[in-house]
């Protein structure tokens, strides 16, 4: 597969906190069982046409498409206007990895927001996405990746139900986000393999409502 470059979009910030330095990759593709040993894995098949390696197609079929569409997604940190996410779908990573995911860039410390309503199935510390939340969303279908956290909010824990805007985390850079550019990666995927490695999409379009803490 041919290299992108990544690019993000600078946010508003508020609160600075400390963080904790992980290894490795830029997306996770192996369970992140704590006190795992980070191993390297070959980027995940997406579903288009074998040997279709053009640049800037988003993964998204009529099904998801009409899902969001009825259930919007909130851009995940806190300020951050959806009309300024950048796109970074399908853009490349070191060592032939393809990013599939949207990097959000923000000062250490933006509150994470919930992107929408669900369960937190899995919290992790380590490998390529440092400090790390799946959620698994209210309808069973998607479960959206959370990485490079600096720390969880207060009372986050495995099981909890969260609602869309709820404060879950804070801007890091964990696991090999670069040190100096603090950002949230963010993944939606469909719920069609294990939680950590379902099939990635492109939700960007559908983040339509801003970063805003639930009251």
């Amino acid at each position: 597969m041919r290299l992108q470059v990544v690019r993000v979009s600078l946010v508003r910030a508020s609160i600075v906190l400390g963080g904790v330095v992980g290894v490795a990759t830029c997306v996770k593709f192996h369970p992140p069982y704590k006190g795992e040993t980070p191993t390297t894995v070959p980027p995940m098949v997406v579903t288009r046409p074998a040997g279709d390696n053009r640049t800037g197609l988003s993964n998204v079929l009529t099904a998801d498409s009409v899902y969001f569409r009825q259930h919007p997604l909130m851009v995940p940190v806190e300020g951050v206007q959806p009309s300024s996410l950048t796109d970074t779908f399908h853009e490349a990573r070191s060592g032939g990895r393809i990013h599939m995911a949207t990097d959000i860039l923000a000062l250490r410390g933006t509150p994470v927001l919930a992107a929408a309503p669900g369960r937190i199935v899995k919290l992790a510390n380590g490998g390529a996405g440092g400090i790390t939340i799946y959620i698994a969303d209210a309808s069973g279908r998607y479960v959206e990746y959370y990485a490079h956290l600096t720390g969880y909010a207060p009372d986050v824990k495995e099981g909890l139900q969260v609602e869309q805007g709820n404060v879950i985390g804070f801007v890091g850079t964990t696991g090999n986000a670069p040190p100096n550019t603090p950002h949230l990666h963010f993944q939606v995927m469909r719920s069609d393999a294990n939680y950590w490695n379902g099939t990635p999409i492109d939700v960007r379009l559908f983040m339509t409502l801003p970063g805003r803490l639930k009251d």
